[in-house]
């Protein structure tokens, strides 16, 4: 198993945006069998201390979320470079090698924007990006959150790669 479902919550839509939260879960998407998953909390504060920014419209948009959604994000909150260490660490003892995201401008990009701020190099090589978002498109299908919490990062990337798994079984190949 060397495929890992990331998704992030953040505080805008752009690379160099504030980051709540990173979720993720080891897969294979053959069978949709998941693996050793990851979650962590990460600090606002530390996110601004390393130059990393905030949108308004998206700061505004978490309001109007889910009580659930934004209680996970308060507990346990860890500086940046610390989440990103721990992501890394994790990363490289699940042998995880390729990034998958719903979206590959969106999650890989933002993570990587962090790491650099923070003077890391991220551990996935970029050209092992995947889309789910365009597998998603591609099957006419979206994942099935029934009894998850929505924008829980570690929620989404579960249900994202069961989701990536059931449609490549459906018969779309790349």
């Amino acid at each position: 198993m060397d495929n890992a479902m990331v998704d992030s919550e953040t505080l805008g839509v752009r690379p160099g945006s504030i980051l709540l939260s990173l979720g993720a879960t080891m897969f294979c998407p053959k069978t949709g069998q998941l693996g050793v998953d990851f979650y962590v909390n990460i600090d606002t504060q530390s996110c601004r201390d390393v130059g990393l920014t905030e949108d308004q419209s998206t700061v505004d948009w978490w309001k109007g979320q889910s009580k659930e959604a934004r209680a996970i994000l308060l507990p346990d909150r860890v500086p940046l470079r610390e989440a990103l260490e721990r992501f890394s660490i994790w990363w490289i003892n699940a042998t995880a090698q390729f990034f998958w995201s719903n979206g590959a401008a969106f999650d890989a990009v933002l993570l990587e924007s962090a790491y650099r701020a923070c003077g890391m190099e991220p551990p996935w090589q970029f050209w092992n990006v995947r889309c789910c978002r365009t597998i998603l498109a591609l099957g006419n299908r979206k994942p099935d959150r029934k009894g998850l919490i929505p924008h829980y990062s570690l929620h989404d990337a579960q249900s994202q790669a069961r989701a990536v798994a059931a449609t490549l079984r459906t018969g779309i190949k790349l």
